[in-house]
Formats: C-alpha cells, sequence, structure tokens
C-alpha cells in the first residue's frame, strides 16, 4: 500500500481504482438505502498521529504512515481494537531484549481507543507479519518489499481458534511500480504477534518487472450468505499485459469488483489446527462457477461490469437492510452499492467526493459488532493532501452514512 504521495499519484496516473467511463445500466435488484452523509470528522489529526509515532512501540525506524490500510476493528471488555497498517519501513532493531521487525514496510498495528478516538491513549504497538516457520508455507515472503494489513476477523466462540484473530494483508513485490498480492495472518495473542499463512489471491497478470502499477486493495473475509464460506473481494487484471484496455473481444481487462472463496471450516482449520498452520486454496468465480479457476493467478468474472465506480472495496452485512454492502473508493470518490446473495449487486452509487486523496475506507457498525452495520454506521478513510506534503499532514476522517 505505502499511500506516500509520489505512489498514490503514480496508480492514479496508471488508472488505478479509475472513475470509470462506461455507462451503469440498471440491474435487477433494487437498492433499499437511499444513502446519506454528513459532513467529514477527524478522528485522528495530523498532530495526534504524530504524537503517536513518538511513542509508538517498539520504536520507529522511519516515519508513522498510518493507517496505510483499511481499518480492522473488534469490540473488547474495554472499548475498541483497531488494527491498520503503519507503512513506514520497520527494520529489525533490538527492542526490550528481543529482535523486532523486518526489512519489509507495513506492520499491523493495533491501538485501544473509541470510535471517536481510535489512537487512544496507549502507545501503539507495531508488528511486523513473521514468517511462517515452515518457510515452504510462503516461499516468497523474503521477496516483499512490504507486507501490512488492517481488517480483522475474530474467530467466534465454538469454532475452531475461537478468539483468535484472521487477518487479511496486502503484500507487495519489489522492482515494480506496484504489484500486488493478497495473504492470510494469524493471531493467538489479540494481536502482538502475527504469523503468516501464505498468499491466497495474486492478479490474473502475472508478475512481471516492469509492469504498470497495480492495486488489489485489502479487503475483509465475509461470511457467504449461508456462512459457510469466506469470500474475499478485490479488483483484478485479466491477463494481457496492459492496464484499462479491452481483449479481443471488447471486454476490459481490468474488473472493478471480483471475488474468491474457501470453506470457512477449512480455513480456521487450517489457520489454528495442527500445524503446519497455512492458508488452504481459495478459488474464483468465474463464468457462474467456483471451481474453473485457481485464486492464486486464475480468472475472474467482473461482479459490476458497468459500475461507473471501481477502487478499494469494503463489504459488510446490514443487519438492518438484510443485505450485504459494498463501499466503494477510487481514491476521491466514494460509491454505495448493495446484494442479497453477496453476488449480484446493484449499481455504486455516489456519496461523494472526498478527496483528493481519499483511501482504504472502513464501515463500521454502531452496535455491539463493528461488523455488522444498521440504518445508521461510520465509514472511515485515510485523508491525504496533494500538497506534496503526503503523510505529513494524512488524517483519518469519518463520515456518518444514514439510509433514508
Amino acid at each position: 500500500m505505502r499511500f506516500r504521495l509520489q505512489l498514490a499519484l503514480l496508480c492514479l496516473l496508471a488508472g488505478f481504482l479509475h472513475l470509470s467511463s462506461k455507462v451503469a445500466i440498471a440491474q435487477a435488484l433494487t437498492p433499499l438505502c437511499n444513502p446519506s452523509v454528513t459532513s467529514q470528522v477527524v478522528v485522528a489529526s495530523p498532530a495526534q498521529r504524530l504524537a503517536a509515532g513518538a511513542k509508538a512501540e517498539p520504536p520507529l525506524t522511519d516515519s508513522f504512515d498510518w493507517p496505510d490500510t483499511p481499518l480492522g476493528v473488534i469490540r473488547t471488555d474495554a472499548g475498541y481494537e483497531f488494527f491498520a497498517s503503519d507503512g513506514g519501513a520497520h527494520y529489525r532493531q533490538m527492542w526490550q531484549g528481543y529482535w523486532v521487525g523486518n526489512n519489509k514496510s507495513g506492520s499491523f498495528t493495533t491501538t485501544m481507543g473509541t470510535l471517536d478516538n481510535p489512537l487512544g491513549s496507549d502507545n501503539p504497538r507495531d508488528v511486523s507479519v513473521s514468517p511462517n516457520p515452515n518457510r515452504s508455507v510462503n516461499p516468497i515472503y523474503p521477496s516483499y518489499g512490504y507486507m501490512g494489513g488492517g481488517p480483522v476477523y475474530q474467530v467466534p466462540a465454538g469454532q475452531k481458534g475461537a478468539g483468535n484473530l484472521l487477518a487479511t494483508y496486502h503484500a507487495e513485490l519489489p522492482n515494480d511500480a506496484l504489484y500486488a498480492a493478497l495473504g492470510l495472518a494469524a493471531s493467538t495473542d489479540n494481536g502482538l504477534h502475527w504469523t503468516d499463512l501464505g498468499e491466497i489471491i495474486r492478479l490474473n497478470q502475472a508478475y512481471e518487472v516492469g509492469l504498470q502499477g497495480y492495486e488489489i486493495g485489502d479487503g475483509p473475509l465475509v461470511l457467504s450468505p449461508d456462512g459457510k464460506y469466506f469470500y474475499l473481494y478485490f479488483p483484478d487484471w485479466i491477463a494481457n499485459g496492459t492496464l484499462n484496455s479491452t481483449n479481443a473481444q471488447g471486454v476490459s481487462t481490468t474488473t472493478n469488483v471480483s471475488v474468491a472463496r474457501a470453506l470457512a471450516s477449512d480455513v480456521l482449520d487450517a489457520a489454528f489446527g495442527l500445524p503446519p498452520h497455512r492458508a488452504v486454496a481459495f478459488q474464483k468465480f468465474y463464468e457462474g462457477s467456483w471451481i474453473l479457476q485457481p485464486a492464486i493467478g486464475g480468472a475472474s468474472t467482473d461482479l459490476i461490469p458497468l459500475a461507473p465506480f471501481s477502487g478499494y472495496l469494503d463489504i459488510h452485512y446490514n443487519n438492518a437492510l438484510q443485505r450485504y454492502v459494498m463501499i466503494v473508493s477510487d481514491d476521491t470518490n466514494f460509491a454505495y452499492a448493495e446484494s442479497t446473495d453477496a453476488l449480484t449487486w446493484t449499481v455504486p452509487v455516489s456519496i461523494g467526493a472526498f478527496g483528493p486523496i481519499a483511501a482504504y475506507p472502513t464501515a463500521v457498525g454502531l452496535g455491539g459488532d463493528p461488523h455488522t452495520l444498521g440504518k445508521s454506521f461510520y465509514v472511515y478513510y485515510t485523508h491525504l493532501p496533494a500538497d506534496g506534503s503526503g503523510w505529513t499532514n494524512g488524517a483519518l476522517l469519518r463520515l456518518t452514512l444514514m439510509c433514508q
């Protein structure tokens, strides 16, 4: 992710998460919610971020580029716990008698706070994702230049690994403008340590030095309507080596919304059962089938091919609507969509422009479970100015979305 200003501009110029020129067509599903949003509220100012970085543990070896991913949010007895990547470098160092960090940028940063103050008053904990003890689980691990994440799934009672945390992470290969993959990491101590479980999703376009930059995002794990599968949504790049073009059949080679899945019970058993702890194989949804294309490099079908907006994708279930809700950000514009089955979506409708750089939207419910939305809910996002100051003046902002 590493959303430094120059990278953001590169992604924008490369067409990453662009505002599509296609004209949206009506789909069979009609949205129940007519969304409206409040004015932005600053919940972590540049000064608050600077102060938090000064007391982060272990001491920073670079700038505090937080939050450089969508947020993960869980409810605890003490309030709320937040997870997001600090995009700064975390070089290996001795701290309190232990070697910590690695040679990568990115981390899982943990803070304890409130919905009005996610940084809280305690020291942020920056934790690098440790390599799997069994190196065969992810032989690509040493090649990542960035590895960070935020979206977190807390295993419910009665399931394998109950109480433990499972998170998606965003990893980038070096020597390229931006080539990213998605993987899973696990924590059995509430985020004090994270262990790599391996990659689960790669673009259909294979890695090659010199490719144009393309962002795959970092979305949350979403339970399917029957509760049996984990779904993970992402924009895909269908192989042809050129961004934002069409193939011989006139079909766009970048998707707005693709999805992959795996059995939730298999994922949890592999992550928290007998070692080696690892990720199981996900499958991409392609031409109406879940068994034709692997999630590592396979092709995928665009679930909203004529969407007028594409970009970062955040999906949660809305209990008031009895539907899934999607928030999309193309770095400037936010959009809203709904689904009853998590596959057929309404055309995303605009809910406003919040840039110049407004990234990593995270919808948070206001009830007992922050992952479940209601008639009104919060949308957090990272805001960076376009004056060249980048993370120095970066802030975490929040909207309230209300359904009319």
